[in-house]
């Protein structure tokens, strides 16, 4: 039996901001290890217990004060995370990666590697899929691990030779060795469920404020969004489903078993100031996580019938496409119990959206939204500015077009072209020197352009200033 700890690194913590919900995919892979008789534990290092730490509202605000932790190995949180990953004792520690977090997961294993250098390291999730030499520059790490993680990482826990298992990176004696992107796990009903008891360094009484109500029931997304990492961290053409049964099964077990008492939804706390509307007293919130809930139609009219016939009385939220909605779905939805789909519309201007491959028109977008509208059921709407070619009348449309839609809540982001996706390829060939910059700086909601300073900062500011519809619809009760 090996002792492992699966660690979501610290991020919005760093933003001074709340995101007291797990990585599901290390969730998957413990839940895994633990069938197969481990013992292995997650440590949510961006976990913080105090409920008046902030929210979403600063992450613009606090961008520079988050940019200082990495000018500063010796920060007290980087030993804090330390610390509390020593205080394991674990023999192997697995990181989740997305670009934006592997400078902190650098910090935190040269550090353990320094302090217990028998302590095994492997890094998977988005990044480390998409960056094939990923340990030249987290020279601390033992192992990478390319797309799903359960099978490849028990496989290293199990002692198998890391040059034959399929799905990981390696050290060899001169370079990197690479098995190559392992075979999907076609059949994810038979997972386990992902772990949600088994939680390092929180303590039994503020267990329940954790956020254990997110929900996959979709792995892949069949879209090529130029600016998403979806089509490549996932085999685009083998998007596979969970069955409605099985999702429903789930659903069951997180009721009975982990709500009990408060719980908050930090999730939906941007631009939020009012604490007290972050409660949730019946804890009864679903997030699904899928890229797009809604991909088969067939299928999720079916599992929202199955949600509304076995009266469930559970909340839910889930990722959509406008495109993908109709009448039918929309009232399936708001029967049974949809609190919000966030939508991603991304820009105003169909000459973007046609750049980007959205494969949508503002059209088509609008009607879902009015769809929705019709049906009751709140929405939220993500935009984005700062692509490659835009110009100010380009947000421009982007700021008009978001007034139309009159969505309940709005996200905006500005463009960060995370590393491995078609746009950070092609702006890497057109000369742009992403690969010189700290992988701290690809966060979307960094405070400017990373790739376009043509947008004016007069317009720039109109675009952000967006979020002041946030407040309209505080007062209105849809937030």
């Amino acid at each position: 039996m090996a002792k492992v700890l699966l660690v979501n690194p610290p991020f919005y913590r760093l933003l001074g901001s709340h995101y007291n919900a797990n990585s599901l995919g290390i969730a998957y892979i413990a839940s895994y290890l633990n069938k197969r008789g481990h013992d292995a534990w997650l440590y949510n290092a961006d976990y913080v217990s105090d409920k008046n730490y902030g929210n979403l509202k600063k992450l613009f605000q606090n961008f520079n004060n988050y940019q200082n932790y990495f000018k500063n190995p010796d920060n007290e949180l980087w030993n804090e995370v330390k610390n509390k990953i020593l205080s394991f004792k674990p023999e192997w520690v697995g990181y989740t990666s997305y670009t934006a977090n592997i400078s902190a997961i650098k910090i935190i294993s040269e550090k353990i590697r320094t302090a217990d250098p028998h302590i095994k390291q492997v890094v998977g999730g988005v990044h480390a899929t998409l960056d094939k030499n990923l340990l030249n520059t987290l020279t601390s790490i033992d192992f990478s691990i390319q797309r799903e993680g359960e099978e490849a990482f028990t496989a290293l826990v199990e002692n198998k030779d890391p040059k034959i298992i399929p799905g990981v990176i390696s050290r060899g004696k001169d370079k990197l060795i690479n098995t190559g992107i392992a075979p999907v796990i076609k059949d994810i009903d038979n997972l386990p469920l992902p772990e949600k008891e088994k939680f390092w360094g929180i303590p039994e009484s503020e267990r329940k404020n954790v956020d254990v109500s997110y929900i996959c029931t979709i792995r892949g997304c069949p879209y090529k969004c130029t600016y998403c990492a979806s089509p490549f961290h996932w085999d685009r053409k083998t998007t596979r489903l969970r069955s409605p049964e099985s999702v429903i099964e789930e659903m069951k077990n997180l009721k009975e078993k982990y709500w009990q008492g408060t719980k908050f939804d930090y999730s939906a706390s941007a631009n939020i100031s009012d604490k007290e509307s972050l409660k949730i007293e019946d804890n009864t919130l679903v997030y699904f996580v899928d890229d797009v809930f809604t991909v088969n139609k067939k299928r999720v009219k079916k599992l929202l019938r199955m949600m509304i016939d076995q009266k469930l009385g559970m909340r839910w939220k889930c990722e959509a496409r406008a495109d993908h909605l109709d009448d039918e779905i929309c009232e399936l939805m708001a029967e049974a119990g949809c609190e919000r789909v966030k939508i991603g519309f991304e820009s105003g201007s169909d000459r973007i959206l046609s750049q980007v491959k959205k494969l949508e028109t503002r059209d088509e977008m609008l009607k879902g939204a009015a769809m929705l509208k019709k049906a009751k059921v709140p929405f939220s709407a993500y935009f984005m500015a700062g692509f490659p070619g835009e110009t100010d009348n380009d947000v421009r449309e982007t700021i008009d077009f978001a007034k139309k839609v009159e969505a309940d809540y709005y996200s905006l982001s500005v463009l960060a072209p995370y590393y491995g996706t078609e746009l950070y390829d092609q702006l890497i060939a057109n000369g742009h020197e992403l690969d010189q910059q700290p992988w701290e700086y690809f966060f979307h909601q960094s405070p400017k352009p990373m790739v376009n300073d043509k947008i004016s900062q007069k317009v720039l500011q109109e675009y952000l200033a967006l979020n002041e519809l946030n407040k309209k619809n505080k007062k209105k009760g849809y937030i």
